[in-house]
């Protein structure tokens, strides 16, 4: 299916990107192989397969809750890259 330069530069806008013209001309050759792709899964005849069911599991299967120890703070602590005054240490992101 041939895709015209506009139809992929509203494909780009929906998904909020901005292309080159060597970028949109790549793409409709590569977009349209993709639809003619599916188009052809289309064709196939599907008539003696069966629905499929939905797969939702209705109960999960869950663990008894049980409390368990915790890591000690300096066994967490040791997988920071900073540590200050016994807490990770993170740059300041907020001005006063």
């Amino acid at each position: 299916m041939a895709l015209s330069e506009s139809d992929v530069q509203h494909i780009a806008k929906l998904a909020n990107l901005t292309l080159s013209a060597e970028e949109v001309s790549r793409l409709r050759t590569d977009l349209g192989a993709i639809l003619a792709h599916v188009a052809q899964l289309g064709e196939l005849d599907t008539s003696d397969v069966p629905p499929t069911t939905h797969v939702a599991v209705r109960e999960m299967p869950l663990r008894p809750d049980q409390p368990e120890p915790s890591l000690d703070r300096d066994t967490a602590l040791a997988a920071g890259p900073r540590v200050s005054d016994g807490a990770f240490a993170v740059p300041k992101f907020v001005d006063d």
